[in-house]
């Protein structure tokens, strides 16, 4: 009787690999269900230099999902609204409201901080893969009451931000305040020390800061303000400025960067989407605004998506840019009633959520 053949024998972990970089981004599932295949396997996809180069391999970060403030009574709750399988454990948080995500950390306040008094209140930050929630204390000096906004990100050094857990961050904190209420301050917390910066200032007139996410750019924050402006934090001095928006209102626009990485701005006038590009000057600061792509969100959109279906004649609702996901070129379009989610690259348009206050683009690409 002749022996049974010989095993095959065993792939090597860099070809499973260029096996595992063909598995989708979009299905997470995919992943989890070969980790389960067997020991070397898990071991191979559970590493961080896999990760990093899965991440490598597809290039853009995917879009998971975002999280939403619902306005419901008898306040506004946080709550995940996932775009593809996968969903992070204790996703709905009732008694927090987001602030901005970034760098796969989720920054949280909690959703009666209007009627609290100064800074007596505690920011959170939330890592949605671990689990970990980091309280980030507020010093009493500061007083939020009037209008803020905050952002996360990561600090650890040469970090591609493709596997943050655990890691260095930092926050920000833009506000306009009670002592000084034409203009802004803003000041920067770090985890490694516990300790806030010293406050910077800026001036204007009528100019509060807005309660919506920021976008990164360089070393440099932008926040959204009250008037035809935004506000300028540069994170390595610290210095606080004033810049002007290419459009007359804010209201239904929202800051975002452009494929290249720049500044940018996605406004809407009527029924179009209009996409601005900041233009830089000598020494790298924006110093204009240049037009880039006009979209008819009639076009865009689904038919009827413009029309309220509870009036006769289908009454026109009033289109707005509700967020955008950093690195994805994802932005949300918004009605009275619904918010799509726009792929500006494709043109792909998805129905994602109903009734809401603020969107907050969130692209947790971890593997």
């Amino acid at each position: 009787m002749e022996p049974p053949p010989a095993p095959p024998p065993a792939l090597l972990d860099e070809l499973l690999e260029e096996v595992f970089f063909r598995l989708p981004p979009d299905g997470p599932a995919h992943l989890i269900r070969a980790s389960l295949v067997c020991r070397p396997w898990c071991h191979i996809l559970a590493n961080c230099g896999f990760r990093r180069r899965y991440g490598e391999f597809h290039r853009a970060p995917l879009l998971l999902g975002f999280f939403a403030n619902l306005a419901r009574k008898p306040q506004s709750r946080a709550v995940f609204v996932p775009t593809s399988a996968f969903c992070p454990a204790e996703a709905n948080r009732p008694q927090w409201i987001v602030i901005d995500c970034r760098h796969g950390h989720a920054l949280f306040a909690p959703n009666d901080w209007k009627h609290r008094r100064a800074a007596n209140f505690d920011l959170v930050v939330w890592d949605p893969m671990t689990g970990d929630w980091r309280p980030v204390p507020l010093p009493e000096s500061l007083d939020l009451s009037v209008g803020f906004s905050a952002a996360v990100l990561c600090t650890a050094g040469g970090c591609d931000h493709r596997g943050c857990q655990g890691g260095p961050f930092c926050v920000a904190v833009a506000f306009s305040r009670r002592q000084v209420i034409n203009g802004a301050s803003a000041c920067l917390y770090s985890s490694l020390t516990g300790t806030w910066s010293e406050l910077t200032s800026v001036h204007h007139a009528d100019a509060l800061v807005k309660n919506t996410p920021s976008v990164l750019v360089g070393d440099a924050l932008y926040f959204s303000c009250t008037t035809r402006h935004i506000f300028k934090y540069q994170l390595n001095s610290l210095c606080l400025s004033l810049l002007e928006l290419p459009l007359a209102s804010q209201d239904n626009g929202r800051l975002i960067t452009m494929e290249d990485g720049g500044l940018g701005y996605a406004g809407i006038d009527g029924t179009d989407l209009i996409l601005f590009s900041g233009e830089t000057g000598a020494g790298g600061e924006t110093v204009g605004w240049a037009q880039r792509r006009v979209i008819d969100i009639n076009w865009l959109l689904p038919d009827g998506a413009l029309s309220d279906p509870a009036f006769a004649g289908g009454r026109l609702l009033n289109p707005r840019v509700n967020g955008f996901a950093e690195g994805t070129q994802v932005i949300f379009i918004g009605t009275s009633v619904s918010v799509y989610m726009v792929e500006l690259e494709s043109g792909r348009v998805t129905k994602v959520v109903l009734f809401v206050s603020l969107l907050t683009g969130v692209k947790f690409y971890k593997c």
